[in-house]
């Protein structure tokens, strides 16, 4: 699985008994007993494949305790900085899952539980995870989880969260005015590898009237420059 890297995403069968000095027919071995685990998958392009969706589950579970040590000063920070909740976020299946929170300052605020599954296609933290998986992946989402609507909010057309899904990755953070709890408004950015894959979520959430405007601004690169604080702690402790 090391052969993958964000300048090869995808590989064949047969690079793949080259590159590791294989038969083809042993390659072929692998790949099923890796794929019939979920830790690679079919890509778009015929006799391709990419990593599968339980890699990232292998990454949250392995070192999870290591992301909330690391994480967890960082999130302290931010919380001071800012009054709001702030909670890590990784995937679980097809659902995501609170690592971690901080409970903001305010009396009135919005409190996550740890341990929590959420859907992906609502809110700050999914959409950041979401937008992470490759497009067969969020398809597959898609057809098998839904698009439930929670507001009036709620993204439920699949094209355009899709859409909504590849702007996401390329401007590197993610925004929810009430998609999930009307009247609130959260803020993710991604935690990620070396590699450059994403292992989490960083996100704020708090009631809408406290981020608008310039304010929204200002915590919006709070928000992606923290998360850039713990990619960077994370990826200096990577072997």
């Amino acid at each position: 699985m090391t052969l993958f890297s964000e300048d090869t995403p995808a590989i064949s069968v047969s690079d793949i008994a080259l590159q590791l000095k294989f038969p083809t027919s042993t390659a072929y071995r692998y790949i099923s007993a890796l794929k019939h685990a979920g830790f690679i998958e079919e890509a778009d392009v015929p006799g391709m494949y990419h990593l599968g969706t339980a890699i990232l589950d292998l990454a949250q579970n392995v070192p999870r305790k290591r992301f909330q040590d690391i994480a967890l000063p960082f999130m302290q920070q931010l919380c001071e900085q800012t009054g709001e909740t702030i909670v890590l976020s990784a995937l679980r299946g097809q659902q995501g899952v609170c690592l971690e929170k901080v409970e903001g300052r305010h009396a009135l605020r919005v409190s996550y539980e740890r341990g929590a599954l959420f859907p992906l296609h609502a809110g700050a933290s999914g959409k950041i995870l979401m937008a992470s998986l490759d497009r067969r992946a969020q398809r597959d989402i898609i057809a098998k989880i839904g698009l439930p609507r929670f507001s009036k909010t709620t993204t439920t057309d699949p094209d355009r969260l899709l859409d909504e899904l590849e702007t996401i990755r390329k401007i590197g953070y993610a925004l929810s005015d009430g998609e999930v709890i009307q009247g609130t408004f959260g803020i993710g950015a991604p935690i990620v590898s070396r590699a450059k894959k994403t292992l989490a979520s960083l996100s704020l959430s708090a009631p809408s009237h406290r981020l608008e405007g310039k304010k929204r601004q200002g915590i919006t690169a709070l928000v992606v420059r923290t998360a850039e604080k713990i990619s960077e702690r994370l990826q200096a402790q990577e072997v």
